[in-house]
């Protein structure tokens, strides 16, 4: 019976483990989507200091999301999604806009397959 008991309790436990999982990266990943969505319509608008508030933003909350994704997403994944967002900055430029358009695709690309990656498996 104690078996029994310990069996459950860890069954729940990877169970909840899962459903926390499922919802950080899940809010994780949106938000990265509306952050990137954000820096496009402000640079089309050509409100470029905001957009470079907007990537600094996006990028200090990615960095503080960072250690706790790597539980569930692998590094790699996470290093690339990092370089992307790093390299944003310098397309905030209004000689550039083709540019940081063609990047912010390219990084919300990379957000679909992990997204696709991640939540296949579940």
């Amino acid at each position: 019976m104690k078996r029994l008991r310990a069996a459950a309790m860890i069954l729940a436990a990877l169970c909840l483990l899962t459903l926390i999982g499922q919802r950080l990266v899940s809010d994780s990943l949106d938000s990265l989507d509306k952050g990137l969505a954000r820096v496009e319509s402000l640079c089309i608008c050509g409100e470029y200091p905001q957009a470079r508030e907007q990537i600094r933003y996006m990028t200090q909350s990615y960095q503080k999301q960072q250690a706790v994704l790597a539980v569930f997403i692998r590094k790699d994944q996470l290093h690339e999604l990092e370089s992307a967002l790093y390299g944003l900055n310098a397309y905030a430029h209004p000689d550039y806009l083709q540019d940081l358009l063609c990047e912010t695709g390219k990084l919300k690309s990379q957000l679909n397959g992990v997204r696709r990656l991640f939540f296949g498996l579940l």
